[in-house]
């Protein structure tokens, strides 16, 4: 009898029907908000600081120059503490699913409990941040290359946008896709040979987990909200794949 693995549409529902089955796990629900309220906190920092700090102290340095007009003092004091609020998101955007690493942790294992996974050691509260740092870490290490060399070929010879943007999009919802399964997969000790021996015998369920979820991400901020269902997701189609295999 013929084995049959996920596929592009299966891959694709994952992450809805992991978002149903979460939110009838009510001793999911603080997890799920992990992330969110981390963010949260981190951006809240990062506009203090540049309203207490950065804002006043530019003003201070151009205002004690005779050269500087008083309105151009102002004016670029604003701008210095707007741009510290942009660098502000995109550090917060970084360090909340590292420091939310060991609430995805706790994600995964009630998923597995719910799927009836077999049991796991437990990480150390440090690996568990090292988790959510090596999946953050490895989507850009396989993602950026390619899409940068991608980006160079459509200045060099424009006409190749016509093939290079779809498959920019393609290269992006896998490399969200590999992200995602970073957790459940680190958390059960699969290496990157492993990883990419997977994603290369199940493209396609890999693929449209990756396109499903990467819609999140024209959103801003909605991919820190969401990242808990994706993390879940990921977990439930792995084993839903990993039982198709035995």
């Amino acid at each position: 009898m013929q084995r049959q693995f996920p596929g592009f549409w299966r891959g694709f529902v994952t992450p809805f029907r992991a978002a149903r089955r979460l939110l009838g796990q009510p001793q999911a629900w603080l997890w799920l908000v992990v992330p969110a309220l981390v963010f949260l906190v981190l951006e809240v920092g990062f506009v203090a600081l540049a309203w207490r700090d950065v804002r006043p102290w530019v003003n201070a340095q151009l205002a004690g120059a005779s050269w500087v007009p008083q309105a151009l003092a102002l004016g670029a004091s604003w701008l210095a503490a707007a741009l510290a609020v942009i660098a502000g998101w995109l550090v917060a955007m970084f360090l909340a699913p590292v420091l939310s690493a060991p609430a995805l942790e706790r994600v995964v294992l009630l998923t597995e409990f719910e799927l009836g996974a077999p049991a796991r050691p437990k990480l150390g509260f440090l690996a568990e941040f090292w988790c959510g740092a090596r999946a953050l870490l490895s989507s850009f290490a396989v993602l950026l290359p390619l899409v940068l060399a991608l980006s160079v070929l459509e200045v060099l010879l424009p006409p190749i946008a016509v093939l290079s943007t779809p498959l920019k999009a393609i290269l992006g919802a896998l490399g969200v896709a590999w992200g995602l399964f970073d957790y459940p997969l680190t958390l059960r000790g699969m290496g990157a040979r492993q990883r990419f021996r997977f994603v290369g015998r199940h493209f396609r369920a890999v693929l449209g987990f990756g396109c499903a979820f990467s819609l999140v991400f024209w959103l801003p901020c909605l991919g820190i909200v969401m990242l808990p269902v994706g993390v879940a997701a990921a977990t439930e189609l792995y084993w839903e794949i990993e039982r198709a295999e035995c």
